[in-house]
Formats: structure tokens, C-alpha cells, sequence
């Protein structure tokens, strides 16, 4: 085998790291008249130039937030795996290598892709149903227009479906309606106190609803369940409260993290497509 010349180059190692550089070119005299400092790589007094900004908004980068949330985390380092040039290994070629690495083991883990620029929710179809409560066997009901109580007589509900431009791992987002009627289902926040009312809306409002307006984004839930007809309905605006019966039969938004039982916040739905 050949050696290499002189004037080959050829990698010996590898490292990972993060830069901070400007994309323009520059002679190093030039750096030195200028007074730029090299060690940081900023000029103008420190200032950052955001030469991808208008590009990123362009194509919507930076605008959605990836959240990966993980149950029962353990967090490793590992150092030191690798060889040396005594028993190298094929892919250093001899020249000896070393692998730090980072290993996240979990129970479970979930992935949501939440959109922070405009997203936007459009109307697809209608089921009509009445929604009982699991463990209570009760139904929401309508009273004097806009007080909603437990009932154990089922009211007809519609629920409107509707389809995102984001990529959501929260449920079906759904609005909520008394049938033949303009009445439907509101999650509502005065100080921390968040709590579920009737409101009467025209339904034209809420063909198309968008994530930056809070005012018909109070109107949505997701829901969400398994192969059973049995389903969970979070608020949209307000993530982590959903729709549950208290033992005293009255509706009301809450947290699964205060103590309750999952089973409190499940629904049935009979569908009926339309």
C-alpha cells in the first residue's frame, strides 16, 4: 500500500461543536485594521445580523414549537467508548477515536407539534349525539339558555369536526353545539379560575377558526379516546383542562394532575354522521 503525499489531506478526528460566524468572507488583515474581535465573531457593537430572517418568514421557520414530553426520565452521559491505535477500529482507520454520547431512556414519550404563527382550524362535517358521562351515566344539558348542568335525560348535541393545517397530536379539535340551536360549549378564564359556560355564537363565525383568535378558539376542544366510543375533551385555548362531571353533578373544566380518577373525564358519543 501506498503511503499518502505530502500535500493529501486526510481527517485524523472528529469533534462536535457549535460556531457563530458570519457568512461573509473576510482577510485576516482586514480583521485586524477593522478592529473586529475574532474570539466572538460579532461586529457592530455585538449586534447579531439576522441574515435568515426575512427567508425564515417566508417559508414559516421559527413559527411552530416542537414539545417532546417524556414520563419517567433518566438522563446518562457516556465517555470514553472508542479505540486506540493499538486495536483500531474500521472506521478510524487506525488513528484511534473516542465517542462521548448522551443517552435519554424513558417510560414513554410523546411528540406535539404546536403551531405559534396562525394556524388555522376549517369546518368538515357534523356528528349528532348525545354525550353521557362514564362513571355517572349523566348527560350535559342546557338549562334557561346558557346554564349547563348534569342531566340523567340526554340532550341532542352536535359536534362540528374540523380539520387543521398543523400537524396536532392533541385529538380531533371539535366545537361543541346544542342542536338546532346557537348555543355552544365555552372554555373561559377570569384570573386562574377556568371554567366551562354556554355562549350563543353564529355559526358562520366558526366555519374557519384560527389559533390567534382567542375569542372562537375558546369554542374548540380536541378529542381525544382509543377504539371505544369512550372520549376526552380538552380545551384548545386553555391545554390540560378538560370537560368532567364533579361528584356533585355539575360540569365544570379541570386538571388530570389534581388527584381525579381519568375515568372522571370520560365521555360516550353515539355518532350519526351528516
Amino acid at each position: 500500500m501506498s503511503l499518502p503525499s505530502e500535500d493529501t489531506l486526510y481527517p485524523v478526528s472528529k469533534e462536535s461543536t457549535i460556531f457563530s460566524f458570519s457568512m461573509e468572507m473576510r482577510r485576516e488583515e482586514d480583521l485586524e485594521e477593522n478592529g473586529v474581535e475574532q474570539e466572538g465573531g460579532k461586529e457592530n457593537g455585538g449586534l447579531e445580523e439576522d441574515v435568515c430572517g426575512a427567508e425564515n418568514q417566508e417559508y414559516g421557520e421559527g413559527e411552530d414549537l416542537l414539545i417532546i414530553s417524556m414520563k419517567k426520565t433518566s438522563i446518562s452521559v457516556v465517555r470514553g467508548r472508542g479505540c486506540n491505535s493499538g486495536s483500531p477500529c474500521q472506521g478510524c482507520h487506525g488513528t484511534g477515536c473516542t465517542f462521548n454520547d448522551v443517552v435519554i431512556v424513558s417510560e414513554s414519550s410523546k411528540v406535539v407539534l404546536v403551531s405559534r404563527g396562525g394556524g388555522t382550524f376549517r369546518q368538515l362535517k357534523s356528528l349528532k349525539t348525545a354525550i353521557e358521562h362514564v362513571p355517572s351515566h349523566r348527560y350535559l344539558k342546557r338549562l334557561c339558555s346558557q346554564r349547563l348542568f348534569a342531566s340523567p335525560n340526554p340532550e341532542e348535541m352536535t359536534i362540528y369536526l374540523y380539520k387543521s393545517n398543523s400537524l396536532l397530536d392533541r385529538g380531533m379539535p371539535v366545537v361543541l353545539n346544542f342542536s338546532n340551536s346557537n348555543y355552544f360549549l365555552k372554555c373561559c378564564k377570569e384570573g386562574e379560575h377556568v371554567f366551562l359556560q354556554v355562549e350563543m355564537c353564529e355559526k358562520k363565525k366558526l366555519k374557519k377558526i384560527s389559533m390567534n383568535d382567542e375569542t372562537t378558539l375558546s369554542f374548540l376542544f380536541y378529542m381525544r379516546g382509543d377504539q371505544t366510543r369512550q372520549r376526552r375533551f380538552e380545551s384548545a385555548l386553555h391545554g390540560g383542562w378538560f370537560i368532567q362531571i364533579n361528584t356533585t353533578n355539575s360540569v365544570e373544566m379541570a386538571t388530570m394532575d389534581g388527584g381525579m380518577e381519568e375515568e372522571q373525564f370520560l365521555f360516550v358519543i353515539q355518532t350519526s354522521q351528516k
